[in-house]
């Protein structure tokens, strides 16, 4: 045993060298650490608050041993401080740090800061090689004191989006200038993502100066411009990111120079122009190339399908057009291909089969059309293939899909293809996501599905299936977290896919029946033909972030439990059958978003519950029976509305003028109630109404928003009267909808002035109250204006000239009120040329009314003239125009008056004109309004008149069409006025006749005006009938003569 001793003891020393260097900091545990070192330790710990119970550790007189502390081989000295991914929640960190002196690594990355500025003091840690803290929650201006790390070679403080930092969103580092960076000589990796850089006008002639630099990352901190540079120093990076920083420029040629490059992102850029085609040989290294979501467009591609290293080539989302090149086959190390949204077109070249190594191949949203390449389908190695939104058309049978063994996703929406397999097909992949929205796969249900074992999405819509879904499907969806089966012909019971909750389910549009049955999902989607009550079950949902039930036929309450689903974004219930109270467990629901109870039979108040949905953006409870006081909490409380609608029900008093605190509303709609008062003045508060091209957005918790992203089931929708039709906005355009509605109500009072403020709308409608006064003289402001409706109120005064500047205008009605002068004229409003826009007010004249204004030159008179009518056509042979109304003119119409061949409007009413109208008056073949009443004419009405659009003959005297009293041959006026016949009666004195007449009538008039004075329920009705009457002629005249005026011309 002794001769064996030394080998042992060499055999010992080995083991325990080789365990010293490959432990990191818990194998110092063996060497007792500074006390002031364990000292300052536990001062930063004190200021920490350690949910997770990371630091539990940190007890004892050994630091060394402590998790997440590293010490010094040959010293006791902490080298080493680790405490990454922690989730440590703070607001400080203690300057006890500034106790490690030795200290070489500092790692507080995807931590939780609360937003506090990185300590000045971390400058003082002089010998500091590593140090980052990326996803902390950081913000502020960066401390220069940086600039004294000398040593250091890794800097991170930057912001990666998604995981942990959407925790984190709200916070950012800044600077004004990086030239504090330029100390740091030894720096190899440096990533100030997310901080904002705009302001740092020296970021490029600063980085210059680091000459070792390897890694950059700059993405998403507003660097707006390429700063020029004479000569390039960092030419030893093989790693850039720029990507998300708006350049809105030409790539800067000193990037060409960068030889060494291997990583290139610079997507996100809006950059244009093309790739200098002679500079791409010099990247000869690079394998990993971003340049999605720029501009780019007819830039040739052959150039850029030389660089034979490229594993990664990303071009999606530009505006690159023509066929895609043969020679991408030339790029045979190929693994990831996007080109999606983009406008290729043509055939995709058959050259894509040589790109062997190719995992994933992105061409959708483009132009490409024909079939298929074979050679496609040989590239065994794919993972994820999405050819969706192109004309591309054929079969896909099974043996195109044979050899793709590794495929997980597979998208085919929106094309024309149609998958025609046998029934008895076995797919020799599983997929995990499946789009094949819009393409022919039905009628029958597919039966492979029943193969698939992982599918996590799928997407069916408009798929033609017309079948029942096969009970084996239940044991297929368990694990599915997004399913769409809307807008096919699919019967019977929806499925129960038990097992894990979904994102998303969506069978709307189809043809299920019976009662409703809820799934543990957190996207509820229905819109078929269930009938009965909302189950209680929905309840246990605890997970349910949006539940869609509108459109259905479902009757009964809402249920009292539904405020227990915390979760719950949006509650959508619109167009469906359901009474009683809005629940008060509704005000439950603090992350509440959006809420549809519209078009329903909700009676009562608005639950005061409802003031805590702090969150809330759009509320809908249009179309109820709810009746009370629009609530003040309504403003004072829910401060983060954009569109509010309390249209068509029982509301009533006055709009309160806490409303005005809405800042970010965007649709206001409290249409058909009975509000009475003024319209408040402070609505020009509507900060959103009065920003011309601003957009907001309605947006889900923040919880859900990557799961909603990844579907398309979450959808926005508002209904709006513009332009005298419902327009529907749905999430894509309620962003750009800025609308106010006050209709059908009794508000009194002027128009606001203060309204003219809100230069974003593009809709006003006050119609149907009892507005009065003028039309603001500035309504020419609201430039964005679409539709405007002031009809049925008692607005007087001219018409604003300012309204001729609404260039979008394209629905206007000013009828039924007291609005007087000339119309005004303007580019726009001559495309408005329905009379019936300004019908009901008396006092309107000018084009496109019959009525000429009497100040027009034209033959027109501009004050009460006496005397005969006389007549001379030298003057005014080419005159359109006659109106001489309400004055005293005498005699006879002019002969002479049928010589005006281009005359087409003739007025000469209410004077005292005597004698016939000429017979060859309708020769006048231009001639489209003739107004001869309330004058002493007589005799029959000439034939050639018949035809006209528009005629107005009150006169006693005269007979013949249109009026109902035929002429009688032999009746003809005398010399001295009175009547005889030429049948030998002699003269007939008929003020006799009208002696007799009189007394009847006045007796029978002051019998019906005694009625209508004592009895008050005939009163009423006899005005109703008469101001309904009086509409509908009014309406029937203008929609004739608009008829027969096109059917002229």
């Amino acid at each position: 045993m002794i001769k064996f001793t030394p080998f042992i003891v060499l055999w010992f020393v080995f083991l325990t060298g080789r365990i010293d260097r490959g432990c990191h900091a818990r194998a110092y545990s063996n060497v007792s650490c500074f006390e002031n070192e364990r000292k300052a330790l536990l001062e930063f710990k004190k200021c920490l608050i350690d949910k997770s119970n990371r630091l539990i550790s940190w007890i004892g007189e050994d630091c060394c041993s402590w998790e997440g502390v590293g010490c010094g081989k040959n010293t006791r000295h902490v080298v080493k401080l680790d405490l990454r991914n922690n989730v440590v929640f703070d607001r400080q960190i203690s300057p006890s740090l500034v106790n490690l002196q030795h200290l070489h690594y500092l790692d507080l990355s995807s931590n939780y800061f609360a937003g506090i500025e990185i300590p000045t003091f971390i400058g003082s840690l002089k010998i500091l090689r590593y140090l980052n803290f990326s996803n902390a929650g950081f913000s502020g201006a960066i401390p220069p004191q940086l600039g004294n790390l000398s040593a250091l070679d890794y800097l991170d403080l930057g912001k990666k989006p998604g995981g942990f930092s959407d925790w984190i969103s709200g916070y950012q580092l800044s600077t004004k200038s990086l030239w504090w960076i330029t100390s740091l000589s030894s720096l190899k990796h440096l990533d100030l993502s997310g901080a904002d850089l705009g302001e740092a006008q020296d970021w490029l002639q600063a980085l210059n100066k680091l000459h070792f630099l390897s890694s950059l990352t700059l993405e998403y901190c507003r660097i707006y411009f390429f700063p020029h540079i004479a000569h390039l120093n960092f030419t030893s990076l093989t790693s850039l990111d720029l990507g998300g920083n708006e350049f809105n420029s030409t790539i800067p040629l000193w990037l060409f120079n960068l030889t060494s490059l291997v990583y290139l992102d610079l997507s996100g850029n809006s950059l244009f122009g093309p790739i200098v085609p002679h500079s791409l040989q010099h990247w000869t290294s690079l394998s990993y190339l971003d340049l999605s979501g720029n501009r780019f467009n007819t830039s040739p591609l052959d150039p850029l399908f030389t660089l034979n290293n490229l594993v990664h080539l990303d071009l999606a989302s530009n505006q690159i057009q023509g066929p895609l090149p043969f020679s991408l086959g030339n790029l045979t190390s190929l693994s990831v291909l996007h080109m999606g949204d983009n406008k290729f077109e043509g055939p995709i070249p058959s050259a894509i089969g040589q790109l062997r190594e190719l995992t994933e191949l992105d061409l959708s949203d483009n132009g490409f059309n024909g079939t298929i390449p074979s050679s496609l389908w040989r590239l065994s190695e794919l993972k994820s293939l999405d050819l969706s939104f192109n004309p591309l058309n054929g079969e896909l049978r099974d043996i195109h899909f044979a050899k793709l063994t590794q495929l997980k996703v597979l998208r085919l929406s929106s094309t024309l293809l149609a998958l025609n397999v046998s029934s008895s097909w076995v797919p020799p992949f599983q997929l995990r996501d499946i789009r094949m929205d819009s393409i022919k796969i039905g009628p029958k249900f597919p039966l492979w599905l029943q193969t698939q074992k992982t599918v996590e999405y799928l997407f069916m819509s408009n798929a033609s299936i017309s079948d029942t879904i096969p009970d084996w499907f239940e044991r297929v969806c368990h694990g599915i977290k997004s399913l769409v089966f809307s807008n096919n012909y699919i019967r019977g019971k929806p499925p129960m896919c038990k097992g894990n909750y979904m994102i998303l389910f969506s069978l709307d549009s189809n043809k299920f029946e019976g009662p409703l049955q809820l799934l543990p999902t957190d996207i509820a989607k229905f819109d078929n033909h269930f009938i009965g009550s909302i189950p209680d079950s929905l309840c246990s949902l605890q997970m349910l972030a949006i539940l869609d039930l509108s459109n259905n036929q479902l009757s009964g309450r809402i249920p009292s439990c539904i405020g227990k689903i915390k979760t719950l974004g949006a509650l959508l219930l619109a167009n469906n059958n359901l009474y009683g109270h809005i629940p008060i467990s509704l005000g439950h629901l603090n992350v509440l978003v959006s809420l549809h109870m519209n078009r329903n039979n909700f009676t009562g108040m608005v639950p005061f519950s409802l003031r805590y949905l702090k969150k809330l953006q759009y509320l809908d409870l249009g179309n109820n029976g709810l009746e009370g006081l629009i609530p003040s909490w309504i403003g004072d409380e829910l401060s983060s509305l954009r569109i509010l609608v309390l249209e068509s029900n029982n509301f009533h008093g006055d709009i309160s003028v806490s409303l005005c605190k809405l800042s970010s509303l965007q649709v206001l709609n409290l249409e058909d109630n009975n509000l009475t008062g003024h319209i408040p003045r402070c609505f020009n508060n509507f900060t959103a109404m009065t920003e011309s091209n601003s957009v907001t957005y309605i947006s889900v918790p923040v919880y859900i928003m990557p799961q909603v992203q990844a579907v398309y089931g979450y959808n926005e929708e508002i209904s709006v009267l513009i332009k005298g039709e419902n327009l529907k906005y749905t999430t894509t355009n309620v962003p750009y909808v800025r609308f106010m509605g006050l209709s059908k109500n009794k508000l009194s009072g002027e128009i606001p002035v203060e309204l003219t403020s809100l230069v974003g709308l593009q809709g006003l409608d006050l119609s149907r109250n009892h507005l009065s006064g003028r039309i603001p003289e500035n309504i020419g402001n609201l430039k964005q204006l679409e539709s405007l409706d002031l009809s049925k109120n008692d607005l007087s005064g001219p018409i604003p000239q300012s309204l001729s500047n609404l260039n979008f205008l394209g629905w206007l009605n000013l009828s039924f009120n007291k609005l007087t002068g000339r119309i005004p004229s303007g580019r726009q409003l001559q495309t408005l040329d329905d009379p019936t826009i300004y019908m009901g007010n008396s006092g309107l004249c000018g084009e496109p009314l019959d009525r000429s204004c009497p100040d027009e030159s034209d033959g027109k008179s501009n004050g009460r003239e006496s005397g005969e009518l006389e007549y001379s056509s030298r003057n005014l042979l080419r005159v359109t125009t006659i109106s001489l109304s309400k004055n005293n003119l005498v005699g006879e119409i002019p002969d002479g008056i049928m010589d005006l061949v281009d005359l087409q409007t003739l007025n000469l009413s209410h004077n005292h004109l005597t004698g016939r109208i000429p017979e060859k008056i309708g020769n006048l073949k231009l001639l489209e309004s003739l107004d001869l009443s309330m004058n002493e004419l007589f005799g029959a009405i000439p034939d050639s008149l018949s035809a006209l659009n528009w005629l107005n003959f009150l006169n006693f005297g005269l007979c013949g069409k249109p009026l109902p009293n035929d002429c009688l041959e032999h009746i003809l006026p005398t010399e001295n006025g009175h009547i005889h016949d030429d049948t030998g009666h002699g003269e007939s004195n008929w003020s006799w006749f009208y002696a007799c007449i009189e007394p009847g009538y006045a007796v029978g008039l002051l019998g019906v005006l005694g009625i209508l004075q004592f009895k008050k329920s005939w009163r009423y009705a006899y005005f109703k009938f008469l101001e309904n009457a009086y509409d509908k002629i009014c309406i029937m005249i203008a929609l004739k003569a608009n008829q027969l005026r096109r059917n002229f011309h």
